[in-house]
């Protein structure tokens, strides 16, 4: 299993998921225009990290904005880390949130407490 790095465009998150290390960055914004194409490299390599690894896992989001289509995918990816939490793996989820993005942690926090998986939220 090889490492993932995604470049940040202006519409598009930048990703940085080491294998070594359990590490997953997701940071900057996301309105892709064909998110299916987008986000089917990051499906995959949490497919592949879950279903063959048991190592723990930190997961950093620093995200400025995401649209509809964005949180599907989003909520995909966190339903397969939230089946790795239950099968007794250890995971640490935290969200980066800035000072004057309320809205972006109302729509965090609408997206993970639909989900069975504990999380911190640290000020930036």
């Amino acid at each position: 299993m090889e490492n993932l790095i995604i470049s940040p465009t202006k519409t598009t998150f930048g990703v940085n998921f080491n294998v070594e290390k359990g590490a997953l960055d997701i940071s900057g914004t996301s309105y892709p225009d064909n998110a299916i194409e987008f986000f089917k490299p990051i499906l995959d390599w949490v497919k592949e990290f879950t279903e063959t690894k048991n190592d723990p896992l930190l997961i950093q989001f620093k995200v400025n904005y995401y649209n509809t289509s964005s949180s599907k995918y989003l909520f995909k990816m966190l339903e397969m880390i939230e089946n790795y939490y239950k099968k007794g793996n250890e995971v640490d989820l935290i969200w980066h949130y800035y000072e004057g993005e309320e809205d972006m942690l109302d729509t965090w926090k609408e997206l993970i407490d639909e989900l069975d998986l504990p999380y911190k939220i640290e000020m930036d």
